[in-house]
């Protein structure tokens, strides 16, 4: 009698033991998770690496709230006397209105020598503007609708806007480019089509862990933080931008994010597309610095195509 009862009770206490390691090494892994989704969405606030006064420009220090949230934004305005036209630059994760190294000024400069505005701004969390998180293109629609918006209060029409954008930036203004009729004319520099698709592949390689880790980090990424990856698709939306307002340009060799997410956002967009260039070698993002007057002169012929002068 007395061995049979033992033998329930040492039968039960296994597992009890069984259940417990499991229950641990559930909350272990849900914890490692939360951490990583944490660490994912919280940037690097780059300082910034340049200034127009490098190129002798006039320029205002400018603040503008994003839409819908009123995050403070930080930018420069660089004014091109006489002209009604507008581009926006827009940077990728983790850099800032100057790009990492200071290579987006120059782009400014050379906007404002053809005759063009510019108006350079930080997203959330980067740079000088407000917010602690980004989201890959979920929320920054919101920075570039309130760029939008800021601009509009000064005077300048949607229809005299250009964005020329890079990674993140260019797939938040292709996403953005679905909700607001301003978005219209688009330099897509190095943008993804699919961030799950992306996240599929570059999460373990960026976290270090197994691949069946994925589920909870985009759990928590979209329940705790506000990035939706599942959303952030541009080649669900770019069909129907106006032909011929969108210039997509890759690097071949890019391995951060492969040279089909141009392809695919280039077919998705069909007759959108002004021009898909697919640069030979090079790396994410960096085709403006392999061939830098090849790059900015294809780049500034498009725009003109979109946004002529206005006739006296």
């Amino acid at each position: 009698m007395h061995s049979g009862i033992a033998n329930v009770w040492r039968r039960r206490r296994r597992r009890l033991i069984v259940l417990a390691a499991a229950a641990a090494a559930l909350l272990a892994y849900l914890g490692v998770a939360l951490f990583v989704a944490e660490s994912v969405t919280r940037p690097y606030r780059r300082p910034l690496a340049s200034s127009p006064a490098v190129f002798g420009l006039d320029y205002e220090d400018v603040t503008f709230p994003s839409t819908g949230d009123a995050i403070p934004l930080s930018g420069w305005f660089l004014p091109a006397a006489g002209s009604d036209r507008v581009v926006l630059i827009v940077h990728g994760r983790n850099s800032s209105r100057t790009g990492d190294s200071g290579e987006l000024v120059p782009h400014a400069a050379a906007l404002v020598e053809r005759g063009y505005n510019v108006l350079a701004f930080d997203f959330r969390g980067h740079g000088e503007s407000g917010g602690v998180r980004y989201t890959l293109g979920t929320a920054e629609q919101r920075d570039v609708l309130g760029a939008v918006a800021y601009l509009e209060e000064r005077g300048y029409a949607p229809a005299r806007m250009g964005f020329w954008a890079h990674s993140m930036g260019a797939a938040t203004v292709l996403l953005t480019a679905a909700a607001s009729p301003a978005v219209h004319t688009v330099v897509a520099d190095s943008s993804f089509a699919r961030l799950d698709d992306l996240l599929a592949e570059q999460l373990p390689r960026t976290s270090g862990l197994p691949g069946f880790f994925n589920p909870p980090i985009l759990f928590f990424a979209r329940v705790v933080f506000g990035s939706d990856a599942s959303t952030a698709n541009p080649e669900d939306v770019v069909a129907g931008m106006p032909p011929d307002s969108l210039f997509i340009i890759h690097a071949e060799g890019d391995r951060l994010i492969p040279i089909d997410h141009a392809h695919r956002i280039a077919a998705a967009a069909g007759p959108a597309v002004h021009d898909l260039w697919i640069f030979p070698g090079s790396q994410h993002d960096q085709v403006t610095a392999a061939a830098p007057d090849q790059y900015r002169e294809r780049v500034l012929a498009f725009l003109d195509q979109r946004l002529r002068p206005a006739t006296p």
